[in-house]
């Protein structure tokens, strides 16, 4: 289905991209869930430049550089060729290599080096979907990129809402801000997604989607649960519920998928052979992707909006989120700093182990150049330790 309404942005995103052969440059979309940030974005991604990509979580916050390595993964191959200080600053961010705290400044010329290269091959279209949520580290980078872009053929569009705040959007880049739907289009949606709905339903659901074009597309499904004496629920608590009452046939595995700071399979479906005590497959999976909450990739699971992704954990109880990620943990031996953050949320009293497990994180975040993570799990070791000295070292 076209997109309803988006013309004049869909021509702008359009020559930004066709463009990008005689001059780069960024981009941000603003807009509040489900207002078509992530369509516009997918149309944009077959515009025949290559596309590399990354996606905000906020389970991945206090994993520096996390983001970053997502987007350059497809080039990864080009660190080899920079300059050694780049090249060792760059592998060194990105937990390639040990060494002295990279220099941000080595850093983001390392990146831009390896953008440059990828883009003589073929103009490059960068994504950085929910910037809002991505690591200080990579929304940091990210935002020294954008303003270097003008003379690459590399063109950078990031989606933001008005909260939480991304560093992106402190550097001046142009902003295209997607509206609401005014109500001859939310109607024309609307009776093109759901054509059988009887005016008094038809009227509730304009009322409650109120513009917005994922509620209307999602909240049909939900018509026949309507009560006309309902209250009328704030847009996000409505399209959260519609989301978990069609999770209950994979409802552990979703739950899994969902609080993993990750979009690797393997990892959901070991975490859910854990939970289950039993073998999970992709079969396992099958009822969410018929119900379209998720699509499977060559070994990937990513769902189809953030708000499906939120509207499983806001349905389960919070022992059942410390299972999940007690399971997430037990993956993960080989890596410490997801490990410790998954042990974290599925622990609520004091725990020295786990304190100095942070402290170790902390460290390791530092070494990196991750600031703010290394102080995020200062300060989760301090909440967790009994000792003084942890809590003061937290304290700065």
């Amino acid at each position: 289905m076209s997109l309803v309404g988006r013309d004049l942005e869909r021509k702008h995103l359009a020559e930004l991209i066709d463009g990008v052969g005689d001059r780069g440059g960024a981009l941000l979309v603003r807009g509040e869930a489900g207002i078509g940030k992530s369509a516009l974005l997918a149309e944009a991604s077959r515009s025949g430049v290559r596309v590399l990509s990354t996606t905000g979580a906020e389970a991945e916050q206090n994993l520096p550089y996390v983001g970053l390595h997502q987007l350059l993964y497809p080039v990864r191959a080009g660190v080899d060729a920079l300059p050694a200080p780049q090249r060792d600053a760059l592998r060194t961010a990105l937990g390639l290599a040990h060494g002295a705290a990279p220099n941000v400044y080595q850093v983001g010329l390392a990146v831009l080096g390896m953008l440059a290269e990828a883009a003589a091959e073929r103009p490059l279209l960068l994504i950085a979907e929910d910037a809002y949520w991505l690591d200080h580290a990579s929304a940091d980078l990210l935002a020294f990129v954008a303003r270097r872009l003008e003379s690459e053929p590399v063109v950078l569009v990031a989606t933001v809402r008005d909260e939480p705040r991304s560093p992106l959007e402190d550097v001046g880049l142009p902003t295209m801000t997607l509206d609401r739907l005014p109500e001859d289009l939310a109607g024309e949606l609307l009776d093109a997604v759901a054509p059988d709905l009887t005016p008094a339903v038809r009227a509730r659901l304009l009322t409650e989607a109120a513009g917005n074009p994922l509620a209307l597309t999602e909240l049909p499904g939900t018509a026949r649960d309507l009560d006309a004496a309902d209250p009328v629920l704030p847009l996000t608590d409505r399209l959260e519920r519609a989301f978990a009452g069609r999770v209950a046939p994979a409802r552990t595995s979703l739950l899994i998928a969902a609080l993993n700071d990750s979009t690797s399979l393997v990892e959901t479906l070991d975490a859910a052979t854990i939970a289950l005590t039993t073998s999970a497959d992709v079969t396992t999976l099958a009822p969410a992707v018929d119900a379209q909450l998720v699509e499977l990739g060559p070994g990937t699971l990513r769902f189809r909006h953030p708000l499906m992704r939120s509207a499983i954990p806001w349905a389960a109880s919070p022992g059942e989120r410390q299972d999940t990620h007690r399971a997430l943990a037990e993956t993960l031996d080989g890596q410490l700093d997801r490990r410790a953050w998954h042990r974290v949320a599925a622990t609520a009293g004091q725990d020295e182990g786990l304190a100095a497990e942070l402290g170790l994180a902390a460290d390791r975040a530092e070494r990196r150049g991750g600031v703010s993570a290394a102080t995020a799990a200062l300060e989760q070791s301090a909440r967790l330790s009994e000792a003084p000295g942890r809590a003061a070292a937290a304290g700065g």
